[in-house]
């Protein structure tokens, strides 16, 4: 009986140990300027993500810790999805103005709209007035149905100030053009769906808050907009940026400029959990591995100044936390791209 009670109390000081101990963050590619938009693909294994200011689309595989990227001519892209049923041989993006589908074998290539026109696909275009002309397309993700949801921004004359009000949040069906879902937008971002989709939290980077829409997944359909979490009235440094959420319902967070990522529960608005990354300009989150236990990160070193870039030597690159103790709700969902309308 001693050695019983003995063997407990040892397990649960080694369960509150392991509770308390921080968890792991390590960067597993190099800086690029302003790394965004990630997507861990469950079928290959592999973590796709942007440069949006480099417009590249890259491919982080960690079973060979290799990155290989697509090159795009025009706008930067934002965001990048791998397309249902094509096992990421075809991913859609955003770049400029358009949404596009493109065909690429993850091997470096350049889509320059010469060699590999071919394999490049435009399904959409938005926002092409002059007074628009400055907007681009920022984040998003599919929901369960394979339907695109992705928001614009306006002009960004200096990094981190954003011309407000000048964005819309958009919904993409098959054989439609995109659909205003919300406007004005200032910096359409983050999203998420809570495990029975009746819920679509969202983020507007100049709230400073996460916000929660009604969601019906078979109509696609938001409505009752309301805040779930402001990051000034909880003491948080930086903007929200991208977001995803855990097995347990709650949301991670990128703070931009504010050099962590925290862990919200959007339930009862409580700040669980902050994990700081060495970079200020955290972009955005994405659960991946083969259990989808680690949180992938996005960082950017898009307008540091010489100095801060030498106190940030990582910033640019993706990191993988581990040892949070929690997993992906789901797998990300990919895409059922729309059809260009005549």
């Amino acid at each position: 009986m001693a050695n019983c009670r003995g063997v407990v109390l040892l397990f649960l000081v080694l369960g509150r140990f392991c509770e308390g101990a921080s968890p792991s963050v390590t960067p597993v590619t190099g800086p690029v300027v302003h790394g965004e938009g990630p997507h861990w693909d469950s079928e290959t294994g592999v973590l796709f993500f942007v440069d949006i200011e480099s417009k590249l689309v890259n491919k982080y595989d960690p079973s060979s810790e290799r990155v290989t990227h697509a090159q795009f001519a025009g706008g930067g892209v934002s965001l990048v999805i791998p397309v249902q049923g094509t096992k990421t041989q075809q991913l859609l993006t955003t770049r400029g103005h358009e949404v596009i589908v493109f065909n690429w074998n993850q091997e470096n290539a350049t889509f320059d709209g010469s060699a590999n026109s071919r394999n490049v696909s435009v399904i959409a275009t938005v926002e092409t007035s002059a007074d628009k002309s400055g907007n681009r397309w920022n984040d998003g993700k599919a929901d369960a149905r394979g339907r695109l949801w992705a928001g614009t921004m306006g002009p960004e004359p200096v990094v981190g100030y954003v011309t407000p009000d000048q964005g819309s949040f958009y919904l993409l069906q098959a054989d439609n053009n995109p659909v205003t879902e919300v406007s004005p937008v200032s910096i359409s971002n983050g999203l998420a769906w809570n495990d029975d989709n009746t819920l679509m939290y969202f983020i507007d980077t100049a709230t400073g808050q996460v916000d929660v829409f009604d969601f019906d997944l078979e109509q696609a359909t938001i409505a009752k907009r309301r805040k779930v979490f402001n990051l000034a009235e909880n003491g948080v440094p930086g903007h929200p940026d991208g977001m995803t959420i855990d097995s347990r319902g709650n949301l991670w967070i990128a703070c931009f400029d504010g050099s962590q990522v925290i862990n919200v529960d959007p339930d009862s608005g409580e700040l669980i959990q902050s994990v700081h990354i060495p970079a200020s300009r955290v972009t955005s989150v994405t659960f991946g591995g083969p259990d989808r236990e680690i949180l992938y990160v996005t960082t950017s070193r898009l307008g540091l100044t010489a100095e801060e870039q030498k106190q940030q030597p990582l910033a640019g690159s993706v990191f993988a936390v581990s040892g949070l103790g929690v997993s992906a709700l789901a797998p990300a969902n990919n895409v059922i791209p729309t059809t260009r309308s005549k």
